[in-house]
């Protein structure tokens, strides 16, 4: 509905948002590099926040 309204040309909050769409914050910047890290380094990291923070799409992304 608010698509249409809006004249959108995708929905903007839906579940398959690219990573390279997304809006590059300092803490979602910070959470990048410290999986980079942790892959690097064969680690074993705790991904923590609040409900709906992004901490699924960061992992995925």
């Amino acid at each position: 509905m608010f698509k249409s309204f809006y004249s959108l040309a995708k929905e903007p909050f839906s579940k398959d948002i690219r990573p390279s769409d997304a809006f590059l914050s300092s803490d979602y910047q910070g959470a990048l590099n410290a999986l980079t890290y942790l892959q690097k380094s064969k680690g074993i990291g705790l991904l923590i926040g609040n409900p709906g923070a992004g901490k699924t799409f960061t992992l995925r992304a």
